[in-house]
């Protein structure tokens, strides 16, 4: 993909690329979107592992700590990361990821959940991934995008004045 269009990549190229044949690529994948299915898969898989690491904080902390792992683990992945965004798939693993986080919704106890019924989590989940989403679409689909530390600095500024707007009403 760093070469070509990944609608006009064949099976048969990356089945060459790989070094193996196009019968035992079938047999892992379906289809060139399945390879691509996979590698979201063990992204979210890792960069789950990573966040539920975290021990339990109060308040801010837990969200400083939250948002240093998340900007940690996608810049060390920011060159995958700009490279789904110029193939188009950026919103293909946005998809996955809301797939894969909302059952992973509890497992994270985040003071800032929702408990509720299963359309409500789906909601917030919608709600929270999409500004972490957005964030990382427009932080890594610049050709030379600001530390993690700039960008976590502007989404504490920007989460706090959401929290000053529903405390000052």
């Amino acid at each position: 993909m760093t070469k070509e269009n990944f609608q006009d990549i064949s099976i048969t190229e990356i089945a060459q690329t790989a070094e193996l044949s196009r019968k035992t690529f079938y047999h892992s994948f379906k289809n060139k979107e399945a390879v691509i299915n996979y590698l979201c898969d063990q992204l979210f898989d890792q960069y789950f592992e990573q966040l539920l690491q975290q021990k339990p904080q109060v308040g801010e902390m837990m969200l400083k700590t939250t948002f240093d792992i998340f900007l940690n683990f996608w810049w060390q992945k920011r060159d995958l990361i700009q490279l789904l965004i110029r193939q188009g798939l950026f919103d293909h693993m946005n998809e996955i990821w809301q797939q894969k986080a909302i059952p992973r919704y509890q497992q994270f106890a985040a003071p800032w959940h929702v408990q509720g019924t299963p359309t409500q989590v789906n909601y917030v989940m919608a709600f929270q991934l999409g500004g972490f989403t957005n964030i990382l679409r427009v932080w890594l689909g610049q050709d030379q995008p600001e530390s993690p530390e700039q960008i976590k600095d502007l989404m504490l500024l920007a989460a706090q004045q959401l929290a000053d707007s529903l405390n000052n009403n």
